[in-house]
Parts: C-alpha cells; structure tokens; sequence
C-alpha cells in the first residue's frame, strides 16, 4: 500500500548499506569473514580499540554490494560457471578500484580482503598477498589482513 505520508517513505532505505554477521552467526558467514570477528593480534592491538570498535569486534562487517560479488563468485563456482564466476570476480575488482565507488565503502580494508581472498582462491598467491597488504596499509591494526599475510607467506613458502 502506497501511502501519503512521506516522511514514512522515505526514513527507511531501500537497500542495505552494509551485512553483519555477530559471532553467533558465524556458522552462516563464509569462512574468511571469521577471521574478521578475530582481527585483533596482539593485547596492544586490543588495548588501542574505542568504544564503538569494542562493540563491533566480535562481529563481521562488509558492503553489501562487494558482499554480493563475494558470493557469487563462491555460488557460480560451485555450479561450475567458470564464466560468470570470473565475471563476478572482475566485478568486484572494478568496484574496488573504482574511484566513484569510494563514497559508497564503509569498510574499504575488508572489501580488499576480499579481492585478496578472489586471488587466493585462483592460486595466485603473489597477487592475494599484495591485496592483503594493501589492506594494511588501510587500516593496519585490527585488521584481519595481518592473519591473511601469515597464512598465504606460509602457503607461498610451502610450494617453495
């Protein structure tokens, strides 16, 4: 039903800026979005967090147009369409890269970690770790990104 009153129409928007998953959810969120319910290193790293981090840390957060690409990727490679698996994937790299994008990021390391995560899945392993650390130098404390450079320099070093 269509109403008069606009202030009604319009407090609410049509679309979702962001998708959260708390720590409870965690079994629904892709694998690589727990590392961000466990970004924090070190105690120092948690002693540098205000408020408003403290109460967002045992969750994960992400844009949820990056989101959307993020799982199609794992959606159409998992049917076996290699084709708009890669499609999804050049997507999201254009939109991260994107200057005209930048307005819309609210977590534009995360969003990297995902670009990164699209090279670890292809087996590129130089590319993903340059994303990750470009994602540091984002946000380089309570970044996921310091456990994604640990994993992939001990997988690069394994195939050494």
């Amino acid at each position: 039903m269509i109403s008069d009153n606009c202030d009604f129409l319009l407090s609410e928007p049509p679309f979702a800026l962001c998708v959260r998953f708390i720590r409870q959810e965690a079994h629904c969120a892709p694998n690589i979005l727990w590392f961000e319910m466990n970004r924090g290193m070190t105690e120092e790293e948690f002693a540098q967090r205000n408020y408003g981090d403290k109460l967002l840390m045992d969750s994960a957060e992400v844009d949820a147009r990056p989101f959307l690409y993020y799982l199609q990727y794992l959606t159409y490679g998992g049917l076996g369409e290699r084709i708009k698996q890669l499609h999804a994937f050049a997507i999201l790299e254009s939109y991260t890269h994107g200057p005209r994008n930048e307005i819309n990021m609210h977590h534009p390391e995360i969003e990297v970690n995902l670009l990164g995560h699209f090279y670890e899945m292809e087996g590129d392993y130089q590319r993903a770790l340059y994303y990750y650390e470009m994602s540091l130098l984002l946000c380089d404390k309570n970044n996921a990104a310091n456990w994604h450079v640990q994993r992939v320099k001990r997988l690069i070093s394994n195939l050494e």
